[in-house]
């Protein structure tokens, strides 16, 4: 975490009235009934860890909303904070028994054991033990208000010596001596009976536990307050509750979010939601970047929302709508810019708060790469209408960089003609023969090397001809002999990209997603602490005689960045967030540079410069880039580029005729790719490729059939 003043304020509001149940509790086939809400509060943490990545310094907020107020609890609270209280302190698993029987033993009442387990369900004592650790003054009341034993034992035993007497007096009268003795055998077990009732009775009725059902009823008034914290420590709580909720499904235990549940699917007051983040955004206007999501069906029951969303905007607050149904039909993986006519009432509203954004702003584009329908408009608004945790997800981990409103100038439709085996040869090459940096700390030569060569190799008829990988290498070891330091390596990178007439810019992981999806690989650097680069050459699999780490665990130039030593041999294929967890919070003992050249919703695949033994052929794959960060040090994405105002005029000349010469090739050998739509941009008609006319027959400037407009093919005009 950083110690800069927050630059951007996150907030997110969950919707769990009753018209919410049906969508989050029920699923696709393949999920159980109880995942839905998981998955909610997963997009939740896909919202945070997005914005950890944009920005470091940000602060976040959660609420939930649609408590059940019939029952006097809370209208909204704030999740972050009951979250932690329910939790308890990093590494604490007992259950919420364990945890209230552990202080009855603390505070001398150990007898109580048993109506603990007895009268107080599982969520129940999780909830008394998380009030009691709150709120450490009741403590004492608590424990006071808890019968002594001995008053239980001698309560129990008076009721069982009354009846058993009155059974042997019974029989006696009934049947002299033997009626007696039989009376009394009867009474005696009467009386167990009945003492067993009188202690039942004596707990029910006792005032510890009319507290205890108190605190259950009223604990949740502390947490109606929406408080920002550090979004580091929001994705902390957010993947302890989840790892909690994954470890105690295994066991059948009750689990955290059914603790929660049991006061869920109450009214929708989402104007009081929409006022509580008002007034959150209100007290903090000195951050300029201000995004809220919310989570919802829309069927708000405290009035009409739109005026306070109005008044949020007016804020400069960028809100982004989710319509959460379990409708799959209603729910087509698609962006608009206008509602639809089938659309009701409250999902019409979700889309007239949502914000609007450029449609060619990150991540709209890798939102089509992975099947949405993106309008061809050059607006869309910051809303889609979600039936699968899949697709809830998606839009989750991409929708927050969209409010930058940032359009992409290097899209070209090239990309999306040119056949994948033109277009990765160049790539394969380095891929499949990756240089082995062995023990020199050169893996920012390398890697620039490599993005630099593969940028150039895009370039069609350049003039000077392509340097190799070897001879850009040898050029950058020359200018920069001691290597860079994590202040000065992005000025490196744009140098030597600078001699070789390209551009260089840095980017989040969504806009090198899509530079990726564009066939750019892009460069990337990282720090792990030594524990965490210990897990890393673990995982995956390396030579014997691989390069060795840095000896001295310095965080200056030199560990930029020679390999560290293996540590185990065989390995999964992904390396995942949770096996780094536990390793962020410590200092960095290296920092590397390597290349993104794949990605997959799962994954991010790099080629790394230790050889092609190491890893899958070299590279290695990642669940995030969250796997390769310290707290405090994100990882870096350098988009490495041309413009075709860069250009000289024979190379311009060269790439419109590649093109042409490439499409023509295509449709010949896979007339299908004409069945790609194109919208004009014009008239908005819908029409195969093969409808245009296009201009000299040249693919680079077509005319709609069904207009005699002209246009430039661009990928927001492509229809799947």
């Amino acid at each position: 975490m950083t110690d800069s003043p927050p630059s951007t304020i996150v907030g997110c509001l969950l919707d769990v009235s009753a018209s919410m149940r049906e969508a989050l509790e029920t699923d696709g086939f393949d999920e159980r009934a109880t995942d839905r809400l998981s998955a909610v509060l997963r997009a939740a943490l896909k919202l945070a860890q997005s914005e950890r990545r944009h920005s470091p310094d940000a602060i976040v907020f959660i609420g939930i909303f649609g408590l059940d107020t019939d029952n006097e609890y809370p209208p909204a609270i704030d999740l972050c904070e009951v979250t932690s209280a329910l939790l308890g302190p990093s590494g604490e698993h007992r259950s919420g028994h364990d945890l209230l029987i552990a202080r009855a033993d603390a505070e001398g009442v150990p007898h109580v054991k048993k109506y603990i387990l007895g009268k107080l369900t599982e969520n129940e004592a999780r909830v008394v033990d998380a009030h009691l650790e709150r709120h450490q003054d009741k403590i004492e009341d608590f424990v006071d208000a808890i019968p002594v034993e001995e008053e239980i034992r001698m309560a129990k035993e008076k009721v069982k010596g009354e009846v058993a007497y009155g059974g042997a007096a019974a029989g006696l009268a009934c049947g002299g001596l033997m009626g007696a003795a039989i009376g009394a055998g009867i009474g005696l077990l009467a009386g167990k009976l009945a003492a067993d009732k009188g202690e039942d009775r004596e707990v029910e009725n006792s005032e510890a536990l009319k507290l205890a059902r108190r605190m259950c009823k009223e604990w949740l008034k502390d947490f109606t307050n929406l408080t920002p914290r550090p979004v580091v420590e929001v994705v902390r709580l957010l993947e302890r509750l989840l790892e909690r909720q994954e470890a105690e499904d295994e066991t059948a235990n009750p689990t955290l979010l059914n603790t929660l549940r049991q006061y869920m699917y109450g009214r929708t007051p989402m104007r009081h939601a929409l006022d509580l983040s008002l007034e959150i955004f209100k007290g903090h206007p000195e951050i300029k970047d201000r995004v809220l999501v919310v989570i919802s069906d829309g069927f708000s029951t405290d009035g009409d929302p739109m005026p306070v969303a109005r008044s949020l905007q007016d804020a400069n607050v960028s809100i982004a709508s989710i319509y959460l149904t379990s409708d799959a039909e209603a729910a087509q993986r698609s962006l608009h810019y206008q509602a639809a006519d089938s659309w009701h009432h409250g999902q019409r509203l979700l889309f007239n708060m949502a914000s609007r954004v450029a449609g060619v702003a990150h991540p709209i584009p890798a939102l089509a790469s992975m099947g949405w329908s993106i309008p061809s408009a050059g607006e869309v608004a910051l809303h889609a209408t979600v039936s699968t945790s899949a697709a809830l997800n998606e839009i989750c981990s991409l929708l927050l960089s969209a409010r930058l409103g940032t359009a992409n100038l290097l899209l070209d439709v090239a990309g999306r003609f040119k056949l994948d085996a033109y277009i990765n040869d160049q790539n394969i090459r380095g891929q499949q023969n990756p240089s082995d940096q062995g023990h020199e700390s050169t893996c920012y030569a390398h890697a620039a090397a490599a993005v630099i060569c593969m940028a150039m190799s895009r370039i069609s008829g350049r003039e000077g001809g392509y340097d190799d990988i070897g001879i850009v290498r040898q050029r950058i070891l020359k200018e920069y002999t001691t290597g860079p330091s994590e202040q000065n390596a992005k000025d490196l990178f744009e140098d030597a990209a600078r001699w070789y007439r390209l551009r260089l810019l840095e980017v989040d992981e969504d806009a090198a997603r899509q530079a990726v999806l564009r066939r750019r690989p892009v460069l990337a650097t990282f720090h792990l602490s030594r524990e965490g680069w210990g897990v890393f050459c673990g995982h995956f699999k390396q030579p014997e005689d691989g390069p060795n780490e840095p000896e001295d665990g310095s965080t200056e130039s030199e560990d930029w960045s020679t390999e560290p030593e293996d540590e185990s041999t065989e390995s999964e294929p992904v390396l995942k967030r949770a096996q780094m967890m536990e390793h962020r919070s410590l200092p960095s003992y290296g920092g590397h540079a390597v290349v993104l050249v794949d990605c997959k919703p799962d994954r991010l695949t790099f080629l790394n410069s230790w050889g092609k033994d190491w890893g899958t052929n070299g590279s290695f794959s990642v669940e995030d880039h969250t796997v390769l960060e310290l707290d405090g040090c994100p990882m870096r994405f350098y988009d490495v580029y041309w413009l075709l105002a860069d250009l000289t005029p024979m190379e311009r000349q060269a790439h419109s005729s590649e093109i042409d010469a490439e499409v023509s090739r295509l449709a010949k050998q896979y007339p299908g790719i004409f069945d790609l739509k194109l919208r004009c941009p014009h008239c908005g008609a819908d029409t195969p490729l093969s409808g245009f006319v296009s201009n000299a027959d040249s693919i680079r400037r077509v005319q709609c059939v069904k207009c005699p407009r002209t246009f430039t093919p661009e990928p927001e005009y492509l229809r799947d």
